[in-house]
């Protein structure tokens, strides 16, 4: 159940990635401001691959241990988290129904007869529901409502975004947070949280990509008229880059990230040729445990893969219909979006004008965790602390009999798509 516009309380995020695993913990007041009391970071240590836990144990004991740090900070314990959810390659589809208001001003009973009847045809067949949003509505045809109640009209239009995702790995994260003695409050897609927190309202109105690299997966977030109106995940990301160092240059994958890290680009300089950096050869000992090897043999091996990475991303986006929609802007955040020189490769690979998008500035928040790779993390809190966002998340699997097929969209739908 959605927790976002409830009383004063605290709260604590939970991230669990591929590298690490995160936590917040935040008092949301009743003006729904969030001030952060407590961080905690832990490494994964090979519990989470591709979004997905893989080793429970690992993945317990990162969890346990970052949580005991951000409670440590904070001066209290917590019970109750909201977590983070990329892995699973989560779907989406749009559902569009409509209902007749017979000319009166569009109430409230009326808008919720409408949520209701698509929130019926929601095919649960497709995987565990994690949001399903009203993303558009219109009024006799009329589209880019933003609020239909005190319209008047003889047709409501709702178009509902739903998002779902395979049970199995859902199941296997909220287990082992439950091992570690938490209670899951809330699952929210993780691309969509990094949107959240990273695109300001004008990019969120007129349309915008967040693109969240993170070590295991790339998230993709499309927004318009200020609602979320895609989101998919690519199991592509940093962990992929480190590999392929790793094996061109024969050092330890351990090292390969470090290399990545500190000496790393984006794209290949000419300087990078007389540029000479250390690396540590894999299963060698004593004088020959180091070469010497041209920056260039670095960089041109990221380059070539966060060059696969953005290619994706553009397929995918054109793949999705909602290429129109995202506009000329895409933000990427994450924690690969601090490497060198990305930005520049991604304007020449989408075709599309980028910035990098840190996480909004939220009270208390630590300048450690003001960096890329913490946007999904506190998108948690702002989606929690949100009173306006409407998640229709299904509490049965009840359907209509005639519900709407997967890949069928309306005429909303095409409006969405063509009129950005």
């Amino acid at each position: 159940m959605a927790i976002n516009g409830k009383q004063e309380r605290t709260i604590a995020a939970l991230d669990i990635g591929s590298s690490k695993v995160a936590c917040l913990i935040a008092h949301i007041g009743l003006d729904n401001q969030v001030k952060v009391l407590g961080v905690g970071n832990r490494a994964c240590n090979g519990g989470v691959a591709g979004g997905c836990v893989v080793d429970m144990e690992a993945t317990e004991k990162a969890i346990r241990a970052a949580v005991d740090q951000a409670e440590k900070m904070a001066g209290q314990t917590v019970s109750d988290v909201v977590i983070a959810f990329s892995g699973s390659n989560p779907k989406s589809q749009v559902i569009e129904v409509g209902v007749e208001v017979e000319g009166h001003a569009v109430s409230d009973a009326d808008l919720n007869r409408a949520l209701a009847k698509a929130s019926a045809e929601i095919d649960t067949s497709a995987g565990e529901i994690l949001h399903a949003f009203p993303a558009a509505y219109a009024v006799d045809g009329n589209f880019g409502v933003k609020s239909p109640v005190g319209m008047y009209g003889k047709h409501l239009t709702v178009a509902l975004l739903v998002i779902t995702a395979e049970p199995g790995p859902l199941q296997n994260l909220q287990a082992c947070v439950r091992r570690a003695h938490l209670n899951v409050l809330d699952i929210v897609h993780g691309p969509f949280a990094a949107g959240l927190s990273t695109l300001v309202e004008d990019e969120m109105k007129m349309g915008a990509a967040c693109i969240d690299m993170g070590a295991g997966t790339t998230g993709i977030s499309i927004f318009a008229q200020g609602s979320l109106v895609h989101a998919e995940t690519i199991p592509l990301g940093g962990a992929q880059i480190t590999e392929e160092i790793a094996r061109s240059l024969l050092t330890p994958f351990d090292q390969a990230e470090r290399l990545k890290t500190f000496n790393g680009a984006a794209i290949v300089d000419p300087a990078d040729e007389r540029h000479e950096i250390e690396v540590q050869q894999v299963g060698e000992a004593g004088r020959d445990s180091f070469s010497r090897q041209p920056r260039s043999s670095l960089t041109s091996v990221m380059q070539k893969e966060l060059e696969l990475l953005f290619s994706t991303v553009a397929k995918r986006l054109d793949a999705s219909g909602f290429s129109g929609v995202a506009g000329k802007r895409v933000v990427l955040t994450g924690g690969v979006a601090g490497c060198e020189g990305v930005r520049d490769l991604a304007n020449k690979v989408l075709g599309r004008r980028v910035r990098i998008g840190k996480p909004q500035l939220i009270g208390g928040l630590p300048q450690a965790a003001q960096a890329p790779g913490f946007a999904s993390l506190v998108g948690l809190l702002l989606y929690s602390a949100r009173s306006e966002i409407t998640d229709m998340k299904p509490t049965t699997s009840d359907g209509a009999e005639d519900k709407i097929k997967q890949g069928t969209f309306g005429r909303m739908t095409r409006w969405l798509r063509d009129n950005f």
